[in-house]
């Protein structure tokens, strides 16, 4: 005749099965946030190549840096378009398992992310001696004549910025960065992966790595 457990036993096997997780849950989360960043990192560089491709057919000049924000030639819209998305503006563009969201900033945030990167717009941003204003016209990267491809950022995880208004919708991050402004370091950039205190970027070379601080190379105005 087979006997239960008896209380002792019970509460020795919920101790031990608690003590399991407790050892387990640590690991899976660092599992889970390696696979999340190994996925980030896959979609900057898609986002480098299909813009690369971009200015490759476009005598060198990258997706628009901002205006016209809705439609292409928005850098957001032109690599969703590229990626075999289907449609002309944001509405139609725009989807919240793409290669524009990283995994680890949808999850961190209450709405279903469908942009979460920001491109590289500095000394295009209208400041004082920069040759163009992303927000007032439409302005590319001359991409064939960045100095130092391997040490400038095109692209970069960012975050949610609450604007009063013209700002992206909760579902997109920040989608401009301007090194040289000081609010925008701090305000925008998307420290969403390590401990909470790196970032991803992409590269003009074609490379995407993750960084903690903001580089003097990304200091440079673009071309």
């Amino acid at each position: 005749m087979r006997r239960g457990l008896t209380l002792i036993e019970l509460l020795v096997v919920i101790a031990i099965v608690a003590l399991l997780i407790g050892i387990l849950l640590p690991t899976l989360g660092k599992a889970r946030s390696t696979a999340e960043g190994v996925r980030c990192l896959a979609n900057l560089r898609q986002i480098g190549f299909l813009s690369t491709l971009y200015a490759d057919d476009n005598g060198g000049q990258s997706p628009a840096l901002g205006v016209p924000y809705g439609r292409e030639p928005f850098w957001a819209l032109v690599v969703q378009k590229l990626a075999g998305e289907v449609g002309k503006t944001s509405a139609d563009l725009y989807e919240e398992d793409s290669v524009l969201v990283c995994p680890s900033t949808d999850r961190r945030e209450d709405e279903e992310m469908t942009r979460t990167y920001a491109v590289n717009v500095t000394g295009l941003a209208g400041e004082e001696g920069d040759r163009a204003d992303f927000d007032d016209e439409v302005v590319s990267v001359r991409v064939d004549l960045v100095p130092r491809p391997s040490e400038t950022v095109w692209y970069v995880d960012s975050a949610v910025v609450i604007f009063n208004a013209n700002g992206p919708p909760p579902t997109r991050t920040v989608g401009t960065i301007d090194f040289r402004n000081p609010g925008h370091v701090p305000g925008r950039l998307g420290l969403v992966h390590g401990d909470g205190d790196r970032f991803h970027v992409a590269r003009f070379d074609g490379s995407a790595g993750g960084e903690g601080e903001v580089a003097e190379a990304w200091l440079k105005a673009l071309p």
